[in-house]
């Protein structure tokens, strides 16, 4: 049996369990790495390595820092100041949660932004008496959407450009996806605010993060954990190399427990180590969908579909959906170092400007709504929220489909072929 027969065998029994949840849906994934490993895909090395990742280091420390604002009793009160602005109104909170990553994201680290803005989504929910799981989805969506809007705005973004320097092609500016991004943003927050929540369960669910005793407003604890929150997204926002962001959230975390604003067995249990765990597991998959050829294999046919004279149209349509469906379940930085040559391969053939196409796999590969696996931060959503796959499918597709109107009809416009 092929290895890409084997990667589709070990991908589908892994979306019907995460679908039918017979078992923890941490139980599977860590299942399936070490079923691509033990099946010859992936290196038996290679099945933990995602769990010695900076993201990991990265979603500990902010969640220490995040945890300390309910210790000091700072979160419900902002909690409290916020609903008396949106009221006891989930679609409102929801609004607010997606515009505000939205902006936020487009500037800084996607997952920066959300461990950072957790808690406090969290803290208007449990106020205004309802459960934060669709506002922490919402704040997932929105930090997406923002990294369309910027150059910097997510890592895959960057990814294009070096990957069309060394094509020999001169890379995006820094404001070429805005236009992209803007109406991704626009009608992705109104879909989502006004529809596409509706199709989600409040699950009840309270983040590791959250689950402390409601606590006095302590002064000198408060000030000492929204000063390095500050601190800490500052230097996510301003991307220095001198301290990484996943060393600056471990400096934050380290501040709080010296100056006692949480005890180090409080600052282990806010760690929500399901969703480390969940987290971890991603690079297996990812790297056992890359090592098997299927992403090739797709490529391969993407060319018999388009035949020797495509449309636009039919560049754009095809190219579009085969890079966002392959995203799904490989993370999106792989998939546009796979589909990049390939697009510009097949712009040089027929004879258009490789740029339209190459927007259209920066767009598609960062388009990772629909399912748990693709992204970082949708399988920290899952621990966060408690959400199962088919619930990120109803969210996620039409999500996609809202993504590739925009793309579709942007790309004469700013970007004709």
């Amino acid at each position: 049996m092929s290895q890409i027969a084997i990667t589709l065998i070990i991908l589908a029994i892994t979306i019907v369990l995460f679908i039918w949840e017979p078992i923890p849906i941490i139980v599977t994934a860590v299942g399936a790495s070490i079923a691509f490993a033990y099946t010859g895909i992936i290196e038996v090395g290679d099945i933990f390595t995602g769990y010695n990742s900076n993201t990991i280091v990265l979603l500990c420390g902010m969640m220490v820092v995040g945890s300390s604002l309910f210790h000091a009793g700072i979160t419900d009160l902002i909690g409290e100041k916020m609903v008396k602005i949106t009221g006891k109104n989930e679609r409102n909170i929801i609004l607010v949660t997606l515009i505000v990553s939205c902006l936020l994201s487009s500037v800084c680290s996607n997952i920066g932004v959300m461990t950072a803005m957790a808690p406090l989504v969290t803290a208007m929910c449990l106020a205004a008496g309802f459960g934060p799981s669709r506002a922490l989805l919402a704040l997932l969506f929105g930090a997406q959407f923002g990294g369309f809007v910027t150059l910097v705005g997510v890592g895959s973004n960057a990814t294009a450009n070096n990957v069309m320097s060394e094509l020999g092609i001169e890379p995006f500016g820094f404001f070429s996806i805005t236009p992209f991004g803007i109406g991704v943003g626009i009608i992705g927050i109104l879909y989502f605010t006004f529809v596409g929540y509706k199709f989600l369960p409040d699950t009840g669910y309270v983040p590791e993060f959250a689950k402390t005793e409601k606590k006095k407003l302590d002064t000198r604890k408060a000030s000492i954990s929204v000063a390095t929150l500050l601190c800490v997204l500052v230097v996510i926002a301003t991307g220095t190399k001198v301290i990484p962001m996943h060393i600056a959230a471990v400096m934050g975390a380290l501040v709080i427990v010296a100056t006692r604003c949480m005890s180090v067995q409080e600052a282990i249990r806010a760690i929500d180590w399901n969703c480390m765990l969940l987290v971890g597991s991603l690079t297996a998959i990812s790297t056992g969908v890359k090592n098997s050829g299927t992403g090739d294999a797709v490529a391969n046919l993407i060319l018999k579909i388009l035949g020797e004279h495509p449309s636009a149209f039919m560049i754009t349509t095809v190219i579009f959906f085969a890079a966002s469906l392959l995203t799904q379940v490989m993370s999106n930085i792989p998939t546009i170092m796979l589909f990049l040559p390939i697009g510009v391969s097949i712009a040089q053939q027929i004879g258009v400007s490789p740029y339209p196409i190459a927007m259209t796999i920066t767009l598609a590969g960062a388009a990772s709504y629909a399912t748990p696996f693709a992204a970082p931060q949708n399988m920290m959503t899952v621990g966060w929220t408690h959400y199962k796959f088919t619930d990120f499918m109803k969210i996620g597709l039409p999500m996609l489909l809202v993504t590739y109107i925009v793309v579709i009809a942007l790309m004469p416009v700013f970007l004709p072929y």
